[in-house]
């Protein structure tokens, strides 16, 4: 049952992923967006200011959908994405750390699934080490581990 769940909501992941992925034509050309919008963004912290280009935007976008993926968690607390991002990890950090994973692993992003490649860089940077984040059903009543 837990594993059959977990497909689904692996499932779910890419094609929400993918429904982004319509403006994005392959995992080099949100590379090549990211890389734009790291070059163009002024400010620092939580008062960034990106580009108003289409290029930034579109990596702006897309890395905001998998950030709200990131956080989502199967019915034992684990991350689906396989990932674990600290609670004030920045949009920016996120890209950032797909833009540097991209630089290191050129070869396995050639013909990659743009969204696999997003997961495989955040699960890099921010893995999970076995944490198990408390379910959010807002039912009021404290998260106890069985």
């Amino acid at each position: 049952m837990r594993s059959g769940l977990l497909l689904m909501m692996m499932a779910i992941t890419f094609l929400v992923a993918s429904e982004h992925a319509q403006a994005v034509d392959s995992t080099r050309d949100l590379v090549n967006e990211c890389q734009s919008l790291e070059r163009g963004k002024r400010g620092t912290g939580h008062r960034i200011r990106i580009p108003k280009t289409k290029t930034a935007l579109l990596c702006w976008g897309y890395m905001k959908g998998m950030q709200d993926l990131s956080v989502w968690t199967d019915q034992n607390g684990h991350r689906i994405m396989g990932s674990c991002p600290p609670a004030k990890t920045t949009l920016l950090q996120l890209i950032h750390s797909f833009v540097k994973y991209a630089g290191s692993h050129r070869r396995q992003l050639r013909g990659s699934n743009t969204a696999a490649a997003v997961m495989t860089a955040f699960q890099e940077a921010f893995p999970c080490n076995g944490a198990v984040t408390p379910p959010d059903d807002d039912d009021g009543i404290p998260y106890s581990p069985t």
